[in-house]
């Protein structure tokens, strides 16, 4: 455990960790980074283990499954970064081993509770569906679709969970009066860039979603790698609108009010920003606007 950072605070940490997991799922992100830079691995992972034992022994396996594979998300992307891996190389092997983690904790309590066929899993998201549906009643939800669709849904909540940590890391460090130490291979969010040639991807999936080629195999994969897609854009586009704010020198309240709108009503806006600023790079114009305002 490291000498900066007191020990009475763990207990802290970990209290509000726990809390935040069983409310928000993945809201504790930011206090998974905190723990582990600040008291070390050996505390990390002892505590995740202890936290997703003790939510499987009280029969909480879902709850378990899920905290387990955030836990393992921030803990494998922290390693690589301590270890000078590129930050986009990081997240893709820490959402490899948090979706596998996620997966694997999945089937077994699916089978834990008597589920152990596809068409039961289907039979699980129908009840969903229909209690969608009960209370919106506009809202028609495909059951075997939703279930097409279950991988993707991992992916993203371990997304997000990882995005959350890296933006409200430095905040909660703050808040909670610890030291903060970074790393050269440390993600600037302002720069935030999905890599050039995901757009092909991004865009060939898009593709077979609209025009059937290749079977149904296909094009399953095919939506779930644009729902990832739309969750990896969305970031830019937020990373675009934060520089935006900034040349705007935008107040608190215009912030607060800028985001209720965009995050909460229009993120599929910032996901079309964030895919358009491959072709148009909109923090650099900005740039060269507010160079060129202050000169």
């Amino acid at each position: 455990m490291k000498k900066t950072a007191p020990r009475q605070k763990l207990i802290t940490i970990t209290t509000l960790l726990i809390l935040l997991s069983m409310l928000t799922l993945v809201f504790g992100a930011p206090l998974l980074r905190v723990l582990r830079k600040s008291f070390g691995p050996l505390a990390y992972w002892l505590i995740g283990a202890l936290v997703v034992g003790a939510a499987w022994a009280l029969d909480a396996q879902p709850f378990a499954a899920v905290i387990g594979a955030v836990w393992m998300t921030l803990g494998a992307y922290n390693e690589c970064e301590e270890k000078g891996i590129g930050w986009w190389i990081s997240g893709v092997f820490s959402l490899t081993a948090g979706f596998a983690a996620l997966f694997a904790g999945a089937v077994v309590s699916l089978m834990k509770n008597g589920v152990n066929t596809y068409a039961e899993v289907v039979k699980i998201m129908e009840s969903f569906s229909q209690k969608v549906t009960e209370m919106n009643p506009v809202v028609k939800l495909d059951p075997e679709v939703l279930t097409q669709q279950i991988p993707s849904a991992m992916v993203i909540v371990l997304i997000l969970a990882l995005g959350l940590g890296l933006i409200y890391e430095r905040r909660v460090f703050s808040w909670l009066g610890l030291p903060r130490e970074k790393t050269a291979s440390q993600l600037k969010l302002l720069e935030y860039r999905v890599p050039d040639y995901f757009i092909w991807i991004a865009m060939t999936a898009f593709l077979l979603t609209m025009v059937s080629f290749g079977g149904k195999a296909i094009a399953i994969l095919a939506v779930n790698i644009v729902n990832v897609s739309v969750v990896l854009y969305f970031f830019q586009g937020l990373a675009v609108l934060e520089v935006f704010l900034y040349s705007m020198r935008a107040g608190l309240f215009t912030r607060i009010l800028t985001y209720l709108i965009m995050v909460g009503q229009l993120m599929l806006i910032l996901s079309v920003i964030g895919l358009i600023d491959y072709w148009v790079d909109f923090r650099r114009r900005i740039r060269k606007l507010m160079l060129a305002g202050n000169n």
